[in-house]
């Protein structure tokens, strides 16, 4: 009895277990959030402080509008190419993630590191953004907050060992409190990080986000004494139902101004990408175009939230309004994409609350007893256009209520936000921050699966491992090559080289016995199956739908309609499963695995090792692209540890120049990990 007893209990607690476990985790998830929010708080402050610091000694005066006005104009267009100078070695040489908005950096660690981001990024981030706002940079605070508070909350979750899924929540928590702190708006900073974030409102991963955005805003409150909102806002109301055909228009201007906003910021980082001009120089030039813009509009510089205050208050005239849309759009435009470091966040709102101005004025003008002032349009249009560039309505509309704390302007807010968000989704699929994650090949809302196939490309798996005939060979010819060789799957070009098509080994098998026959009656290109084929600049996503809808082994990879070679259904399976074991190892084992040796190897499953290398003399000087390591040894660099200054690089980009000195860890086959070793050591 008392054995039954025994058993029955071990049997209750094993039962009881996996729950109490769950519940334990979700206590130490919210005792977390609150060192979160309050660190996040006390980083919020810390960085308003570095702001006003630099804005003072490079602007020596309170207000960069009252500076602008008295100076000279050569220090208005000095001064920001002189913040420019500074910050390009400190993101080249420090931390390469600091560069930009900062939140699709975080957005992209959730997906492929599980939330994991570099401690340096906090430092380097903070120096830099307050050293481009400071500077007169035209961007916003709030990005880099996000990425300082989400990085404090990466490290303090690798610190306590939160496993994989309580990291992402509390990343996100980092990201609520930076902006609930910022904005004095705790519950838009939790719907900033579960709308944008995470894209998931369950209660285990809401209620560490909540906990922490209301520590962070309280942390604030308590020692700066502020309990008011980040505007002085009148009080706005709905004067005339005849109100809501101008907020109708102005939610469809806002989402338009939105896409010109997210397009214009993209294409002017492409320029710059492909400009021949070295990576310190180019936020020089940003900084002095910047300059020379802001001579003449002043408003653009910074943050931009005197301007935003002058039009809440109605005092920003109607076309200085409608011309300051597309200065700041250039400015920020300019800023982002010559490599300074800020966020979207000021910018959009700077951006609804002038085109708000503008439609309000226009209207207000026209039918002066019926329509507000233009400060309420400007209010909306704030909400508005946030809504569209970030396409998450909820966030912009909590923010803006929170801002206000009057629930009158709420029912044009909502509808101004949701046509604004509707119109942009319907016409750019991508926000302002996933276009940037799109670009690199991932999709924030889709799993792991899709986005590991996506951020690999059909050309660094192309195989010359093929059989091909001319289009104009005969069956008999084709026939006797084709089972002489090991290939069940051919393909079929013309004289240049150019592809025709395809087909299967199964195609002719029913010809064989009438070869003869057939033989002046049939070439290849009544063989061909066309459209089996995939560009040479394509990702192994795409490469995998083709292989789901037929029924081969390998498909043709055309570069320029020629034929480059094939990518085998087997090397992408193997490329899947390999990536996944490069992140898994670079998340994990690296982090415990040192190596004595120079050349002492780990086995990590699969036939594959790491090691850790000096990077050899025939390496320095080059970017990983050029040395293209993954297509020529199916080697992957999965960490660069740089001794001066000291810096570590994980999963470092195509982009990445290694230099003398270099300790490079590497991934692959014993055999292609020979070949470097051999390199390392100067043999040919």
């Amino acid at each position: 009895m008392g054995l039954d007893i025994h058993l029955k209990t071990r049997i209750d607690q094993r039962l009881m277990r996996p729950k109490d476990t769950e519940f334990i985790q979700n206590i130490q998830l919210v005792l977390l959030a609150c060192l979160i929010g309050f660190g996040a708080g006390l980083a919020s402050i810390a960085f308003k402080a570095m702001i006003h610091f630099f804005q003072g000694l490079f602007w020596r005066a309170g207000s960069i509008l009252e500076a602008a006005a008295a100076q000279p104009w050569y220090w208005t267009v000095l001064i920001p190419a002189l913040g420019g100078l500074i910050i390009a070695p400190l993101i080249y040489y420090g931390a390469r993630e600091a560069k930009g908005h900062g939140v699709p950096e975080i957005m992209e660690s959730l997906i492929l590191r599980g939330g994991r981001i570099p401690a340096k990024v906090v430092a380097v981030k903070a120096l830099v953004s307050s050293i481009c706002i400071g500077s007169g940079g035209s961007v916003g605070r709030e990005g880099p907050i996000v990425q300082i508070s989400s990085s404090l909350a990466s490290t303090l979750a690798r610190w306590v060992r939160v496993k994989e899924k309580g990291m992402r929540t509390l990343v996100a928590a980092g990201a609520a409190a930076g902006i609930g702190a910022t904005f004095n708006a705790p519950i838009a900073g939790a719907l900033f990080a579960v709308e944008i974030l995470l894209g998931e409102f369950g209660v285990a991963s809401f209620s560490p986000i909540i906990v922490a955005s209301v520590i962070g805003t309280l942390t604030n409150r308590i020692i700066t004494g502020e309990d008011f909102a980040a505007f002085t806002v009148p009080k706005y109301t709905l004067i005339s139902v005849w109100e809501i055909g101008p907020y109708i228009l102005l939610g469809l201007l806002s989402g338009l101004v939105a896409i010109l906003f997210i397009k214009t910021l993209y294409l002017f980082e492409d320029r710059f990408e492909r400009l021949r001009l070295h990576a310190l120089a180019k936020p020089v030039l940003g900084g002095l175009v910047v300059g020379v813009v802001g001579i003449k509009f002043p408003q653009v510089f910074g943050v931009s939230y005197e301007s935003i205050e002058a039009c809440l208050q109605n005092n920003v005239g109607l076309w200085l309004a409608l011309t300051l849309v597309f200065v700041k759009i250039f400015a920020t435009s300019m800023t982002l994409g010559s490599g300074g470091s800020g966020g979207i966040f000021a910018p959009s709102m700077f951006l609804g609350a002038m085109t708000g101005s503008f439609v309000g004025s226009v209207f207000h003008n026209i039918f002066p007893n019926s329509m507000s002032s233009p400060g309420a349009f400007s209010l909306v249009g704030m909400g508005a256009v946030v809504a569209a560039a970030t396409h998450a309505p909820i966030t912009a509309i909590i923010i803006i209520f929170e801002l206000t704390n009057d629930y009158k302007i709420i029912l044009p807010l909502m509808l101004s936000c949701i046509i604004a968000s509707f119109l942009t989704v319907g016409l750019h699929q991508d926000s302002i921050y996933t276009k940037k994650l799109t670009r690199r090949g991932l999709r924030f809302k889709e799993g792991r699966d899709i986005n590991i196939l996506r951020s690999l490309h059909v050309r660094d798996f192309l195989s010359q491992d093929f059989q091909s005939f001319v289009h104009t060979e005969h069956l008999g010819h084709i026939i006797n090559q084709a089972l002489g060789g090991k290939h069940h799957s051919f393909q079929i070009v013309d004289a240049a080289n150019r592809y025709v098509g395809c087909f299967s080994l199964n195609q002719i098998k029913n010809l064989m016995l009438e070869k003869e026959m057939l033989d002046a009656l049939i070439i290849a290109q009544d063989l061909a199956v066309p459209d089996i084929r995939i560009d040479f600049n394509e990702n192994l996503e795409q490469a995998m739908k083709v292989f789901g809808t037929t029924d081969v082994g390998e498909i043709a990879v055309l570069q320029d309609r020629r034929l480059a070679g094939v990518i085998k259904r087997k090397d992408v399976i193997e490329a899947y499963n390999h990536e996944v074991t490069k992140r898994e190892a670079t998340a994990g084992l690296i982090r415990k695995f040192k190596f004595a040796e120079q050349t002492q190897a780990c086995e990590i499953g699969g036939g594959y090792k790491i090691i850790e290398i000096e990077a050899p003399e025939v390496f320095w000087d080059q970017t990983l692209k050029e040395l293209n390591l993954k297509a020529r040894y199916r080697i992957d660099v999965l960490l660069i540890k740089r001794k001066y200054p000291p810096l570590t690089i994980t999963i470092p980009g195509a982009d990445e120049i290694i230099r003398k000195g270099d300790q490079l860890i590497l991934a692959g086959l014993d055999e292609s990990l020979n070949h470097i070793l051999a390199e390392q050591k100067g043999y040919p």
